[in-house]
């Protein structure tokens, strides 16, 4: 094996992208992939190739899930797991929580931030609210609530109200949690797998 072959899986495992290695070592793509193959290194799937280049690139932090739990962190984990099989969103490569309630919005957040360890600048908000309803507002209310800041939601989604009491029900409207990570979900999904019933 050539000296060059074998710095070449080295920096693979290490996270980087076939592109960030033929930089460093001024090969072409080509000879990198190549050299990966020869060696039987097989090439990360898309959603693990942006993941990794997020972090090694533009040094976004990994999320870092927490192993020994207390009494109190497992029910913390359960009670996430559930609200997300109720409401999160299962396919994609983000992990996205929707609702209305507060005090759901916080418990969830509670979970990512405490059990599964996500980084907090990683996080976005995405606000539903009525044509009629004050957006300065409830960007105000649920940055405080979550401890996001403004700067990290996204356009707000504007629906039109076609009569009802939508006031009352969405009385601060509704809040999109994001965080963009396809192996965070896959472990999501695998812990909700775990608690379904047999057919």
């Amino acid at each position: 094996m050539k000296l060059s072959d074998n710095k070449i899986v080295k920096l693979y495992e290490s996270g980087l992208s076939a592109k960030q290695i033929s930089d460093y070592l001024d090969l072409s793509c080509f000879k990198v992939r190549r050299s990966l193959k020869l060696q039987s290194i097989p090439m990360r799937s898309q959603s693990n190739a942006s993941r990794m280049l997020h972090i090694t690139k533009f040094g976004k932090k990994p999320y870092c899930l927490k192993s020994q739990l207390t009494q109190e962190e497992d029910h913390l984990r359960t009670a996430g797991i559930m609200l997300y099989w109720g409401e999160g969103t299962k396919s994609g490569n983000s992990v996205v929580f929707s609702n209305s309630d507060p005090q759901m919005i916080k418990l969830f957040l509670k979970f990512l931030r405490n059990i599964c360890g996500v980084d907090n600048s990683r996080l976005r908000i995405l606000l539903h609210l009525y044509h009629d309803q004050n957006e300065k507002q409830l960007k105000n209310f649920w940055s405080k609530i979550t401890g996001i800041s403004i700067n990290q939601f996204s356009k707000s989604y504007i629906h039109i109200a076609k009569g009802g009491n939508y006031k009352k029900i969405s009385e601060y409207g509704t809040v999109s949690l994001r965080y963009s990570d396809k192996e965070l979900l896959n472990m999501l999904n695998n812990w909700i797998d775990g608690y379904r019933m047999p057919k």
